[in-house]
């Protein structure tokens, strides 16, 4: 129980990092495997499985919860104190995850190219649209006024992070910076406002329910097309960061 609390705290805290994967963490911890099955087969699983899948969930999502928490506070001081220097850090920490995504796979083969720009395109079509649809709500702060509009906002990019989260090499936290509410978040979980803090928690539970049984099949069947779209992803997701810089 205790070990599982503990590798929850790491995960946690590689989730409020942008460019650190709690994917890859869940890997290296190996917990990756049973951490997808549980979430991906719970509702389906008969009872005897549910309460194990339960008791693991419990332990390492406690956990995550706390490393969570510490840290949202931390990030959110130095980004208030420092904002270029803690931008750049984390482009520092997203560099490297490029790499490890694409460990053992073979870029240059047309139908990987092809898959790479595809992720590039849908990351470009999605920040478009979500500017188009949202407009100024875009760069809202966290003290803004709440409305419904931008709860559905919350709730969708909970869905697309909790996504994130369950494939390794990238970031969940990484992706809401890219939809222009990743400090946002942080001053939720920091001043503990429950309104816009439920719109994105349910859209993160149904994301990691959704995603964790899809990732695996994706996984499994088209790994390389799959790894090459996610590349396609964060290279985006760096030329947004930098234009945060100027």
């Amino acid at each position: 129980m205790l070990k599982n609390f503990l590798k929850g705290i790491i995960i946690g805290v590689a989730n409020v990092l942008p460019g650190v994967s709690g994917g890859t963490l869940a890997v290296v911890l190996n917990v990756y495997d049973k951490l997808t099955e549980a979430v991906g087969n719970f509702l389906t699983a008969p009872i005897e499985k549910k309460i194990e899948y339960a008791k693991f969930l419990s332990q390492i999502g406690l956990g995550a919860v706390v490393g969570i928490i510490v840290f949202a506070g931390v990030i959110s001081k130095l980004y208030t104190l420092y904002p270029r220097w803690t931008t750049i850090v984390f482009l520092i920490l997203i560099l490297p995850s490029i790499p490890l995504v694409l460990k053992g796979e073979k870029f240059l083969k047309k139908d990987n190219i092809l898959a790479f720009l595809g992720g590039v395109v849908c990351t470009a079509i999605f920040i478009y649209v979500t500017k188009i649809l949202v407009g100024e709500e875009v760069t809202r702060t966290a003290t803004s006024i709440f409305t419904l509009s931008y709860g559905i906002k919350l709730f969708f990019c909970g869905i697309v992070a909790a996504g994130a989260m369950v494939i390794p090499g990238i970031s969940g936290s990484l992706l809401l910076m890219i939809m222009g509410e990743y400090y946002n978040v942080l001053g939720y979980i920091k001043s503990f406002n429950i309104l816009p803090l439920s719109f994105f928690a349910t859209g993160t539970a149904i994301g990691l329910i959704l995603v964790a049984k899809g990732i695996n099949v994706l996984l499994n069947k088209y790994r390389s097309y799959t790894l090459n779209f996610i590349v396609g992803i964060i290279v985006v997701s760096l030329i947004q960061i930098v234009e945060k810089l100027f």
